[in-house]
């Protein structure tokens, strides 16, 4: 009987053991934001999201030109607000680079290259929700490098990275 309880002792021992050795718990974190801006936003002509990663589509079976038009809705709380490129558009394999990428932004009043420092100024008159809200274009734009090799191969990929700004209204009578 003695046996008995002491074999009891110990099986319960090693339970006891293993419930105190169990994994902990893992403890996992998702950081989470949200831009609310009052004066201007912009995104897919939807209204739902911005783009992620697009692809440039060559214009011929030669595949020397490239090019994507993009379209872009901007609701401004004002008329009017400024676009420019915050960095060149630079597309590159790793070796090689695209030669004369070129962004360049269609509205109403016309199309205008963007530029690092180059600001273009936009009016928009489609009144919708308190604002003006219209859809423009994004004309995207590069050549293939053309080496001597014409070993070109390859991806090229970069950032394109774009500044919008609401105008202040100034006021006037």
């Amino acid at each position: 009987m003695k046996l008995n309880k002491s074999l009891l002792f110990v099986a319960l021992g090693f339970a006891l053991t293993g419930m105190a050795h169990a994994a902990d718990g893992v403890t996992k974190k998702i950081t989470l934001t949200a831009q609310i801006n009052d004066s201007i936003f912009v995104s897919k002509p939807d209204g739902s999201t911005w783009y992620g990663t697009e692809e440039l589509e060559a214009e011929d079976y030669k595949q020397r030109k490239f090019s994507r038009t993009l379209p872009i809705r901007v609701w401004t709380k004002g008329t009017e607000f400024n676009v420019s490129l915050a960095q060149p558009l630079k597309m590159s394999n790793g070796s090689k680079e695209m030669l004369n990428p070129t962004v360049k932004f269609g509205h109403a009043g016309g199309e205008h290259l963007l530029a690092v420092g180059k600001t273009q100024q936009v009016k928009q008159s489609i009144a919708l929700d308190g604002g003006t809200d219209e859809i423009h274009d994004l004309k995207i734009s590069a050549d293939a490098p053309g080496g001597a090799s014409g070993n070109d191969g390859g991806t090229y990929s970069g950032d394109l990275v774009m500044v919008f700004e609401p105008v202040a209204a100034t006021g006037q009578p």
